[in-house]
């Protein structure tokens, strides 16, 4: 009996991913697994799974792997409006190399809207940049979660990114109710380069994150409670 068939078996009478789950168990199951397996057996278990993606580099490995699983999860990304012109051309790309089921929100201020009022994207650690990020970010996703309605977000956050996340796991509870699931959390950069050459996958090289400034920081989706 593989992998996920075994904890299918032992879950199937109730539901596996809410809040009261027992996620240290499941943490300490899966630890070894492979994303493929920890794909195929959050997609068997999940209602309602959806993906979160931001396009930046590397992160076409984890949409390849979502997909293969899943082709119609619903995949959502926030278009803040401040990405470089090579990271648009690259998300048209992804979409149609893997046909995503691609759900796009949007601040509802536009980026021309919130430099004309605001003069920019303020410094970071400032009041200023903190209203920036819920403007830009934060809304639009909590928006998408909540027109959405997921039990499971899926995400392709990995240990070795910086400090905050080297302290989560596979799967963690996120916001809005869901439990967040970090198939490729284990790996190394290494670990998705090879994937991204291996299956032939473009990649974006030139991307910015305006809510994050430095890429050691977080943009606040994972800290929401």
């Amino acid at each position: 009996m593989g992998l996920s068939a075994g904890l299918s078996k032992q879950t199937a009478t109730s539901r596996t991913f809410h809040h009261g789950a027992d996620l240290d168990a499941l943490n300490q199951r899966l630890k070894g697994a492979k994303p493929s397996e920890i794909m195929e057996f959050t997609i068997a278990e999940a209602e309602n799974p959806v993906v979160f993606t931001n396009f930046r580099p590397l992160a076409v490995a984890f949409l390849h792997l979502v997909t293969r699983a899943k082709p119609d999860i619903p995949v959502i990304w926030v278009d803040h409006g401040y990405n470089t012109p090579e990271t648009y051309r690259h998300i048209e790309n992804v979409i149609q190399l893997l046909d995503l089921n691609l759900h796009t929100f949007s601040p509802k201020m536009s980026a021309a809207h919130f430099n004309a009022v605001h003069g920019g994207i303020p410094p970071l650690d400032t009041p200023e940049h903190d209203f920036f990020s819920r403007t830009v970010k934060l809304e639009p996703f909590n928006r998408a979660m909540q027109e959405l309605k997921p039990d499971v977000w899926l995400n392709g956050i990995r240990h070795d990114q910086n400090a905050h996340r080297k302290g989560l796991d596979i799967f963690t509870k996120g916001n809005h109710g869901t439990i967040r699931v970090a198939p490729m959390f284990h790996l190394k950069e290494i670990d998705v380069e090879e994937y991204v050459y291996e299956n032939d996958l473009p990649d974006n090289d030139v991307y910015f994150d305006p809510t994050k400034g430095e890429e050691h920081r977080e943009c606040g989706l994972l800290l929401q409670k």
